[in-house]
């Protein structure tokens, strides 16, 4: 034999190469807003694996899909492999209330831009108030106002119904066509239409937005003093009655419009608003700035906003009645999930 004759023995193969350990990494953790009237929330999650001998199985609980309640709970993982190598993982799922408002009775004030008018109707302009449709005759303007749902107090409340599903906030729209902020002493039409609403005790806040026929067709030689007179006033009216006024810049107009001639007042106009909001500590809302230069989104007359428009304006709302009046809550921890 071979080996008996000095030769040499086949060398030994290496053993096959161990895989190292499954190693799991878990997601981060997960927060969870309720909506609506819903109590539960569903939570979905995919830890990662990697490495260990196949087959690797992986295990969570309570599963990926499982529904938990308000609070914060505990989610163990474990990757285990063919060697019954295992690696464990957590990480928390808290699920938060719906969210909520300290407030949710508005009514919105302004002029024919808060009542929806288009901007697509032609003729000269009137000083028909509050009047929602006037019949073209005898040279007076036809008055085209959008449904309620396409205006902005009424994509707000869209807005506001979606988020606050729990509590049903109610936006009022109550804009009056061709009507002029100024003058701010009394006895104003204006202001007397305004201390009607506030005094009533049906509303929590009030929604400024007004000035734009003052710079469209002057009346006053000062028309933009004098606008911004009205406003505060109508801001410290509110304030005297424990309303909570959101006081809001105008919307730019179009200078190519056929009433767009207030164009270059606008914001001269907003630059006081900004200083009205700062003086009486009251929150802004920057139309002007949500609409960022961005003329398509008014009507023919260069004016009136269109339903693009109205949307932009009623987001610039939404956001500030968010984070000006949503409470804030911290989550309430529950038991822990093994």
């Amino acid at each position: 034999m071979a080996a008996a004759c000095g030769g040499s023995t086949a060398p030994t193969p290496p053993p096959p190469p161990v895989e190292d350990p499954p190693k799991i990494t878990c997601p981060a953790p997960l927060t969870i807003q309720l909506t609506g009237t819903a109590t539960t929330a569903t939570a979905t999650y995919t830890p990662t694996v990697v490495n260990g001998k196949a087959p690797v199985t992986l295990s969570c609980t309570p599963p990926s899909g499982s529904s938990f309640g308000r609070g914060q709970s505990t989610v163990n993982c474990t990757a285990t492999d063919a060697l019954q190598r295992s690696s464990p993982c957590a990480f928390t799922v808290t699920v938060t209330d719906p969210p909520k408002l300290t407030q949710t009775r508005f009514v919105s004030f302004g002029d024919s831009i808060t009542a929806g008018e288009d901007g697509i109707d032609g003729g000269p302009n009137t000083s028909f108030l509050c009047v929602p449709t006037v019949t073209s005759t005898g040279g007076i303007r036809q008055r085209v106002i959008l449904p309620d749902a396409q205006t902005y107090p009424g994509q707000l409340q869209t807005k506001l119904t979606q988020r606050y599903a729990a509590q049903s906030p109610t936006v009022l729209k109550r804009g009056c066509p061709g009507e002029f902020a100024a003058p701010a002493t009394l006895p104003s039409a204006t202001r007397a239409r305004f201390d009607a609403i506030v005094s009533t005790g049906q509303y929590d806040v009030v929604l400024i937005m007004e000035g734009s026929n003052d710079l469209d067709a002057p009346v006053y030689s000062d028309p933009v003093g004098s606008a911004a007179a009205a406003l505060r006033s109508f801001v410290t009216d509110a304030k005297s009655v424990g309303m909570k006024p959101l006081l809001a810049t105008i919307p730019p107009m179009n200078p190519a419009g056929r009433r767009g001639s207030g164009a270059a007042k606008v914001t001269q106009l907003n630059d006081r608003i900004q200083q009205i909001a700062g003086i009486e500590a009251v929150p802004l809302v920057d139309v002007y700035a949500a609409f960022n230069g961005n003329l398509t989104l008014l009507g023919d007359d260069g004016l009136h906003p269109n339903v693009d428009g109205y949307a932009v304006i009623a987001k610039a709302f939404s956001d500030v009645i968010t984070s000006t009046f949503e409470v804030k809550t911290a989550p309430v921890l529950s038991f822990r999930r093994r």
